[in-house]
C-alpha cells in the first residue's frame, strides 16, 4: 500500500490563500478540495468520446513537474502525436503541474491519476482496450518522479505507486512512457506479457533537456517529434529516438543517458495489430530524419 500523503491538500489549501493574500483557510476544507479535484477528474473523462468498434486506445498524461512548462509541453505533444497515432485524441485525460497556471486540467497528483485510470478503466473494455500513460517529470533512482506546484504539492510518484495504480483499475493492455532521469526503475516493476515500458534513461543515468527554455526533453524531442511520426511501430520509433539521443550526448561530451525499452511477448503482437490500421502512410514517409544541428545545449534532466 502507498503510504498515506494526509498533508498535501491542507499545503494546497495554505499555499493558495496565501497567493491571493488572504489568511490561511482551516484545513478542513481539505475534503471539499479534495473532492473538487476529484470531481475535475470524473468531468475530464466524462467528456470521452464513445467507444468505437474493435480494440481502443485511451491516453493519461502526468506531467508532474509544476515549475518548469517543459513538462506540460511534453505531456501535450505526447497526446497530440500518440493520441494522433492511435485513435485516442477523444479518449483522453491530462493530468498537469503547471505553477502558472492551475486551472487547465487537473492536478497531476497521486489521487487524481489513481481516479484518472479507474475511471479510464471503467469505459474500457479490458480484454481488448489499450491504455497508453505518459509520465513525464524530474526523477530519482530512489523516489520514481517528481510531483511538485509550488507550494501546491511535494510528493513523489514510484514505480509501486503505478503498478498499484494499474492493477486496481484492471488495465490489462499497458504502454507506460516514463521521461525522466533514472526511469529505467520503473521497467523491473511494471513489466508483464501485455505491457509495454519506454524510458528516457536506465536506472542508474540521467536524461537531458529539461531546461524550462525548451520546449521538449531530449527524449521527448527524439521519440514524440523526430521518430514517431515517421516509424511504422513504436518499438521501431523508440530505436530512432535511442540512436538520436546517443548521437547527441556524444556531440555534446554527455554521459549517455540509456533509454530503455521492455514489450511483452502479448503485447509485441497487440502493436502490430493497432498499428496494422492507422501505419500504412507513415510507414511511406522515408527514414527518420537526423537531429537538427541549432538545437541549444544539455539541461539535465534529474
Amino acid at each position: 500500500m502507498r503510504p498515506p500523503r494526509a498533508s498535501l491538500l491542507v499545503a494546497l489549501l495554505v499555499a493558495v490563500a496565501g497567493l491571493c493574500g488572504a489568511p490561511p483557510l482551516p484545513a478542513a476544507t481539505s475534503s471539499t478540495l479534495h473532492r473538487e479535484q476529484l470531481r475535475a477528474v470524473a468531468v475530464a473523462v466524462a467528456r470521452m468520446g464513445p467507444r468505437a468498434p474493435g480494440a481502443n486506445v485511451y491516453f493519461v498524461g502526468f506531467a508532474g513537474y509544476g515549475e518548469q512548462r517543459v513538462f506540460r509541453r511534453e505531456e501535450e505533444l505526447a497526446r497530440r502525436v500518440l493520441g494522433g497515432r492511435f485513435g485516442a485524441l477523444d479518449h483522453s485525460v491530462q493530468l498537469v503541474n503547471d505553477v502558472h497556471d492551475r486551472h487547465a486540467y487537473p492536478l497531476a497528483t497521486f489521487p487524481n491519476l489513481r481516479e484518472a485510470v479507474r475511471l479510464v478503466g471503467e469505459r474500457m473494455n479490458r480484454a481488448e482496450d489499450v491504455l497508453v500513460l505518459m509520465l513525464t517529470s524530474h526523477g530519482s533512482a530512489q523516489d520514481g518522479i517528481a510531483v511538485t506546484n509550488g507550494r501546491l504539492v511535494d510528493d513523489a510518484l514510484s514505480p509501486q505507486d503505478v503498478r498499484q495504480v494499474l492493477d486496481a483499475a484492471g488495465i490489462r493492455w499497458r504502454i507506460v512512457v516514463v521521461s525522466a532521469c533514472y526511469a529505467g526503475i520503473f521497467i523491473p516493476v511494471l513489466k508483464s506479457d501485455t505491457t509495454l515500458v519506454m524510458t528516457a534513461a536506465d536506472a542508474r543515468h540521467s536524461s537531458f533537456g529539461c531546461a524550462d527554455d525548451r520546449d521538449l526533453t531530449y527524449f521527448g524531442e527524439a521519440l514524440l517529434q523526430d521518430a514517431l511520426p515517421h516509424a511504422c511501430s513504436l518499438p521501431a520509433a523508440f530505436t530512432d529516438a535511442q540512436q538520436i539521443i546517443r548521437q547527441r550526448e556524444s556531440a555534446e561530451g554527455e554521459i549517455h543517458s540509456n533509454p530503455q525499452m521492455y514489450v511483452g511477448r502479448a503485447m509485441r503482437t497487440k502493436l502490430v495489430q493497432l498499428d496494422a490500421a492507422r501505419a500504412g502512410a507513415r510507414c511511406a514517409a522515408g527514414p527518420t530524419p537526423t537531429p537538427r544541428p541549432e538545437r541549444p545545449g544539455p539541461s539535465r534532466q534529474p
